[in-house]
């Protein structure tokens, strides 16, 4: 897949012909707007996974890759027409170049380098596909990404196995394996719905893209995408790639994980990844939060007597309300409490106190 970069703003075509940035803080696939999609930092994901694991006293992993290749197979779905997978399944068409398209689209999206290793088809249960990937994202997601692509193209249930094979680069095997009921009843997620809001995000006149993404460098030989500005990394994912994790987590291990998972995302805040720049201007931090795709910031307010925070169509709630609190207690150097609300609708309304003021 060529990387065509937009003549003005520099920012590859397939980024801003593929996803659409609408004017609630929500980002969409341009091909089925009823799927979310996220442009987010990625290097607190692993952590923010072992932080939760280590929490609970429980590995976690099978939950994410469970949850999350059935994201990526619905995202990858809307790519391959339902004929040519109907084709794939009656072995009248080779499925590899169309994975191999997949692959070159995770490089674009910043989720790594894939290469193929090897494959078996012959729709029995000796069938693999292994992959390589170097500097992957986060592996538990990058595995579910190889397995929501074979899923989606043979339209058969499968496993995986994973090894390290030199620093940072990954063998990935897919094969045929069916899933436990209770994992095939639950960990669906709920179609996209649009709201209308009040955010207009400057645009390239060229590609009509955010124009603040010339902020960042695309790497596609790496499969990575890093700011200019602060070096981080980032990623275009799913967001039902990651919220339906915390749901089953919550109705696997109880009600106490919503709390988990903000102090889980509160520790990683707070231990230095991000500098109080990224929130002190209210006008910049919605503009970054619409440019992530985390929905609609309405009302910010800081002090040190408190920080509350209102914003609609919000995604990935959870995380959002960790990295507030975090952002608090970095600024103002205490410890505090935090509670919050969300609606039917999406609107989410948080508020963090001084332990002194709690």
């Amino acid at each position: 897949m060529e990387l065509k970069p937009c003549s003005e703003c520099g920012v590859p075509e397939i980024m801003t012909s593929e996803h659409r940035w609408l004017d609630n803080g929500d980002i969409v696939q341009s091909r089925a707007q009823t799927s979310r999609i996220l442009f987010i930092e990625t290097e607190n994901l692993d952590p923010l996974f072992r932080n939760i694991a280590q929490i609970i006293g429980s590995d976690i992993e099978h939950m994410i890759i469970t949850t999350a290749r059935r994201a990526f197979g619905v995202y990858l779905k809307a790519f391959v027409p339902k004929e040519t997978r109907e084709k794939i399944q009656k072995k009248e068409l080779d499925y590899e170049p169309i994975d191999a398209i997949f692959r070159d689209l995770g490089r674009m999206n910043g989720a790594g380098s894939y290469d193929f290793v090897d494959m078996r088809y012959e729709q029995d249960e000796q069938d693999y596909q292994t992959i390589s990937i170097s500097e992957p994202y986060s592996l538990p997601m990058v595995v579910a990404a190889h397995v929501g692509a074979i899923e989606c193209l043979l339209g058969v249930d499968q496993g995986y196995k994973y090894e390290e094979v030199s620093p940072n680069v990954y063998n990935v095997t897919a094969f045929p394996s069916s899933h436990p009921m209770e994992l095939k009843e639950r960990m669906w997620f709920e179609p996209y719905h649009h709201r209308d809001g009040d955010i207009e995000l400057e645009r390239c006149e060229t590609c009509g893209g955010p124009k603040v993404l010339e902020g960042y460098q695309w790497h596609p030989d790496r499969g990575v995408i890093l700011s200019k500005a602060t070096g981080r990394r980032m990623a275009i994912q799913s967001n039902a790639q990651l919220d339906p994790v915390f749901h089953e987590l919550e109705a696997e291990l109880g009600d106490t994980i919503p709390r988990v998972v903000v102090e889980a995302q509160r520790r990683f805040t707070r231990s230095g990844f991000y500098t109080m720049d990224d929130i002190t201007d209210e006008g910049e931090f919605r503009s970054q939060l619409a440019l992530r795709g985390l929905g609609n910031l309405k009302q910010l307010e800081m002090k040190r007597k408190g920080m509350s925070m209102r914003l609609e169509n919000v995604a990935l709630p959870l995380m959002v309300i960790g990295q507030a609190q975090g952002f608090f207690e970095m600024g103002f150097g205490v410890d505090t409490t935090v509670d919050w609300e969300l609606s039917e609708e999406r609107d989410l309304e948080v508020e963090v106190k001084p332990i002194l003021y709690a």
